[in-house]
Order: C-alpha cells, then structure tokens, then sequence
C-alpha cells in the first residue's frame, strides 16, 4: 500500500502540532444518505460554528468519476463552473469553544484501505478521544415519532445504554464502517450512528434526523452544539409532511403501519424485532416518496 499519509496535504498556514481537537466527526458519504442529514449537518455546523480547513485530501486518486459525474455548466457555447468534488478536514470550535475535527465530503470508490489508514493516521496524531461517523439510514419507522438509532463502536463503554434491534448480518461494506473496523484494530475509539429515517422521507431533508444525530454527538463528544437553524427547518418540512399525508390515503395508510408497528417495538422489552420486517415494497416507498417530494415542490411554487 501506497503512504497514506500523502493523500492529503495541510494548508500551508497550518501546523498540526499546535491542533488539540477532542473529536473527529465523520460525515463522509455512504451508500445511502437518507434523509440528507450528513448534507444538512455539514452545511449547519459549517455555517454556525468558527472553523477553518486544515487538509484537503486528493479526491482525484479517490474518486470514480464515472461512477458519480461532478456537475457542470454548459452556458450557450461553453463550459464553466465545474463542481470539484472535495475531501475535507475542517478544524471546528463548538459554542464553548472547543475544538473538534470535521471530515466530510463524497464517500472515495478507490483506495479504501489507503483512505482508511490515512483516518487512523490523522486520529492517532491529534490524539483525539474518539472518532464519530454519522449518517441516515431508511427505516421502518414513521415521522410521528421521536427520531431511534442504530448505535455502533470500537468498545460498548461508548455506547451506554445501547438497546440492540439487530442481530447478526452479512451486508455491503461501506467506507465507514471499514474506518471502524482499523480504529477498532488500531486499538482506538470508534462510534457510529445512524439515525433511522421514514422510507418515504429517505430523497428528502429531514432535519429531525440531522438534529437527532447532533445532540447524540454532543452527547458521546462532550461538545456544546446548537441546533436552533435546524428546528426551524424542522418546524417548516413538518408542516408540509402533513399536508402531504392528508392529501394521500396511501401515504395516510403507511404512516398509521408504521406507527403500530413502532409502538409494538417500543412495547416489546427487550425483544430484538427486526425492524426490516413488513417494509414497504420498492413501488410503495417510490410512490410516497415521489408524492411528498412533489408536494414540496409544490408548497414552493
């Protein structure tokens, strides 16, 4: 394997010895992004918090552009405002001040262990206490109630109080895990979670979600992050969900499934059900989807 080190480069303003983060946040893509909340909690830390770029890593080495084509302007007789994909390492200062690392930015198709390394490399340098991955994941669960999580980590000392709804799985790895699994072997901490969001909100915003995986950050980081942008967002998308279910007897019936079937779960103590059980075919979840997205697009007309 190739150096890892020499996927990235720091500014040149910057000297990483001088950086004392208690966190490395990790909001890389995965094979889903449901809910866009990894999106929507870049764009709202970045936005409410100081922060400054420390590294950029060299997406074309990372990258299968053909596999997800970076936009770009065709203007009358001419190309312009091409979109380069960025890989980025942000130094972030919660509302106390505290620093925090943020990685963000579209999941590498190449190099997986190379990228990894560089993660375990950067995590033991700026001795952080813990990284932190974060992300959506399409559920069986409804918008009407409180938002749950699958919760994962290198030592279940991270995770207290973790109440486990899966059992054992083979499933397709996605770079994030694969960063677990060398922290873990690299004898450092590692935490993931994943908050669950309703399958016909999966294309869509859901700040619940986003806020959801901010406070439990906070929570298992020990760093003071405001979401206040976020439940306003939240309060407008809500109001337009239930326009949008009103206006469906389809998308009314999945919801009121959902919900007996969330209250069956939370009432089972301490069962494992498996929450893929009875989910909505393909053609149901594309239908409801494209129902709420068109309702949105509607609403903003």
């Amino acid at each position: 394997m190739l150096d890892p080190t020499s996927l990235y480069q720091y500014e040149p303003h910057i000297d990483p010895r001088t950086l004392r983060p208690k966190a490395m946040v990790l909001t890389l893509g995965a094979f889903i992004d449901a809910g866009h909340v990894q999106r929507q909690i870049d764009a709202h830390l970045l936005e409410i918090l100081p922060n400054h770029v420390v590294a950029r890593f060299d997406a074309d080495q990372l990258l299968d552009y053909r596999g997800n084509r970076p936009p770009i302007m065709f203007d009358r007789d001419h190309f312009a405002d091409y979109e380069r994909p960025e890989i980025t390492l942000h130094h972030v200062l919660d509302a106390d001040g505290v620093p925090f690392l943020l990685l963000n930015g579209p999941e590498p198709a190449l190099q997986w262990e190379r990228m990894a390394a560089a993660v375990v490399h950067l995590a033991d340098t700026f001795d952080v206490e813990q990284v932190i991955s974060l992300q959506g994941v399409p559920m069986a669960v409804p918008h009407t109630r409180p938002v749950s999580m699958t919760r994962h980590a290198s030592n279940v000392d991270l995770i207290p109080g973790n109440q486990p709804v899966f059992g054992s799985m083979r499933m397709g790895a996605s770079l994030p895990a694969l960063i677990s699994v060398r922290l873990t072997e690299a004898g450092l901490n590692s935490v993931g979670l994943a908050a669950h969001v309703p399958p016909y909100l999966a294309e869509a915003d859901y700040p619940d979600a986003a806020m959801a995986l901010i406070d439990s950050l906070g929570l298992h980081a020990g760093l003071n992050l405001p979401t206040g942008a976020l439940e306003d967002k939240a309060k407008k998308i809500a109001g337009q969900i239930e326009q949008a279910v009103a206006q469906d007897t389809d998308l009314q019936e999945m919801v009121a499934n959902l919900e007996e079937r969330h209250d069956q779960v939370v009432q089972a103590l301490g069962e494992a059900p498996d929450l893929d059980e009875d989910l909505p075919t393909p053609d149901e979840l594309g239908a409801a989807a494209e129902a709420f997205l068109q309702s949105l697009g509607e609403d903003q007309d």
